[in-house]
């Protein structure tokens, strides 16, 4: 049995519900926003924010900076996002957008 930890962010939902989260998606947009759960193969996030871009943007770079250190703006009450167009999820707290992406399991 595999001591790693898993990369699917749903079998990870103790650790992001309720909390702020980045999600980066296959057709480069992140979202920045709290995890609430997720339903039918999809994340729901609610009081987020969306960027154009992925991790490797800066502007996505800078505006993920800044959130870090005042907070993200909220601009869009929820969202679904398919479980299939997730690439990357992580807390804010722990600058996903710095860290090279992990091979999916």
């Amino acid at each position: 049995m595999s001591t790693e930890p898993t990369s699917d962010p749903q079998k990870r939902l103790a650790e992001f519900h309720g909390k702020t989260c980045v999600v980066e998606t296959r057709d480069h947009k992140t979202f920045v926003g709290r995890c609430s759960r997720f339903e039918n193969e999809q994340l729901i996030m609610v009081d987020l924010d969306q960027l154009e871009g992925s991790f490797a943007q800066a502007d996505v770079t800078n505006y993920l900076d800044n959130a870090l250190q005042t907070g993200h703006w909220p601009r869009i009450k929820k969202v679904f996002i398919p479980k299939a167009d997730i690439t990357r999820m992580d807390l804010l707290v722990k600058t996903p957008w710095k860290n090279p992406p992990q091979p999916q399991t």
